[in-house]
């Protein structure tokens, strides 16, 4: 019985003292998205945060991507917009400052008319420049379509043409370039 006792307190003692594994940091990247820019006809643009960048149209009907924009609506990739279970919050932190995805509060498109990001939620819109200014201190915290957790910060929307030259009026824009900030954590944990 002592040996069996001493057995256990060993194998208790070895087990406690292992060092816990480091996290593994969230990948961060700076990307240019240049979506549609029609508010009203046209394909959505859409994103893989697992890939860092735009996946094509033929990958709207599948877990491929996690959100899609057009203009300035956003869409996740969940409900009423895909098969996946992507959901998102927009909360009042810098980037840098959102260390961890919350565990509850992520809204879905629930139906086609109600999305789960509102453009007032995360912009001021200027007509007469037809440029949209990020709020500063909004971070996108996402639970992407696949179940993971990524975060994204909007750091410009420009108008642009068909190549992503930048435009101003009264020439028209075709497109919307954001240069979006990025964070995806592929270990599966919700920490960045």
């Amino acid at each position: 019985m002592t040996r069996g006792l001493l057995a256990i307190a060993a194998v208790f003692v070895f087990t406690s003292c292992e060092k816990e594994k480091d996290p593994v940091p969230a990948q961060v990247a700076t990307k240019d998205f240049l979506v549609n820019g029609s508010a009203t006809t046209g394909n959505y643009n859409f994103f893989s945060f697992e890939s860092a960048g735009e996946k094509p149209f033929i990958d709207s009907s599948s877990n491929k991507w996690d959100f899609a924009m057009r203009f300035e609506t956003f869409i996740v990739n969940s409900n009423a917009s895909g098969p996946g279970i992507a959901g998102v919050q927009i909360v009042n932190q810098p980037f840098d400052a959102v260390l961890t995805a919350p565990a509850t509060g992520y809204r879905y498109d629930t139906t086609v008319a109600q999305k789960a990001i509102k453009g007032t939620d995360w912009y001021i819109y200027n007509p007469a420049t037809r440029t949209f200014a990020p709020i500063a201190g909004k971070t996108f915290v996402f639970k992407t379509a696949t179940g993971q957790y990524a975060k994204m910060e909007v750091l410009t929307a420009d108008p642009a043409d068909d190549l992503g030259n930048l435009v101003t009026p009264p020439t028209r824009p075709t497109k919307i370039k954001y240069k979006i900030r990025v964070a995806y954590q592929a270990d599966g944990t919700a920490r960045f």
